[in-house]
């Protein structure tokens, strides 16, 4: 099904004979490693943030989106009431393993790096659920280990700084033939690099010397309806933290930013 209430279903986007139907039903969501001509390699991470969860005791952290400017603060999944060590837990795990290969100070090991695909859950048909928006593709630049609170209780968790890149040289767009041949065993790594965005393979050949190039930026904020303060609004303030739910005008394989999955999550 192509549509779901008027919206791109997300499935049929991503639908593939080659790799398992996507899931988003946890804040960070790895597909499978294959096993691919030099190595393991992952086709991608999907990161979804769900505001209207923020503060709870679920979901005690509050991500913060500053997409004018291409940054994200985004905190892992470790909760109050794990008794796995801190970093242990699978999505912390997958991104502490992903920040290690986007560290990597080669260009040979920056290539087969993990991409991470943005969503934020956003309201339509006066439903919080359901329904996302694609903010773009992320590289790690930082981790930090943070103390945080829910229920009174102080616990340990991962705060990640996440750089989204520039897509304007492909109309704000990802084509999903990119994450396709990542997930390919018979494709070298070299030969699915080549599907990859532009501000993309830039950063695997400079690294992050070339982030302030290839960093998302918005040319035009208050024709995109936000006030141009807010972009300067970095990090935590009130004013930042409320882009949180207005995320992204970038669109996933169809030129419309929601999109829905045909369950409910």
């Amino acid at each position: 099904m192509a549509f779901i209430d008027g919206h791109p279903n997300i499935h049929h986007v991503t639908a593939s004979e080659r790799l398992a139907q996507i899931q988003l039903s946890k804040g960070i969501n790895p597909i499978a490693k294959i096993k691919a001509p030099g190595g393991p390699r992952r086709p991608c991470i999907l990161i979804r943030s769900s505001p209207w969860k923020a503060g709870t005791a679920e979901t005690p952290w509050h991500d913060v989106f500053d997409l004018d400017n291409g940054r994200i603060l985004y905190f892992g999944d470790h909760r109050v009431d794990h008794t796995v060590p801190v970093g242990t837990t699978q999505g912390n795990a997958v991104l502490l393993e992903a920040l290690e290969e986007h560290q990597g100070p080669t260009a040979e090991q920056r290539a087969p790096a993990v991409p991470l695909l943005v969503f934020a859950a956003v309201s339509r048909n006066k439903t919080p659920k359901g329904y996302v928006e694609f903010c773009g593709v992320a590289v790690i630049d930082h981790a930090e280990q943070i103390e945080q609170q829910a229920k009174g209780i102080s616990f340990p968790n991962y705060r990640y700084e996440l750089s989204v890149l520039d897509l304007s040289a492909e109309d704000d767009r990802v084509d999903w033939a990119w994450i396709e041949a990542r997930g390919n065993p018979e494709l070298s790594t070299a030969d699915a690099l080549k599907l990859a965005p532009r501000s993309w393979r830039q950063w695997v050949e400079q690294g992050h010397a070339a982030m302030p190039e290839v960093r998302r930026r918005a040319v035009h904020p208050q024709r995109q309806g936000t006030d141009p303060a807010v972009a300067r609004e970095w990090p935590g303030t009130p004013a930042a933290a409320s882009r949180t739910t207005r995320t992204g005008r970038l669109r996933f394989g169809l030129p419309h930013g929601p999109n829905r999955p045909p369950s409910s999550w």
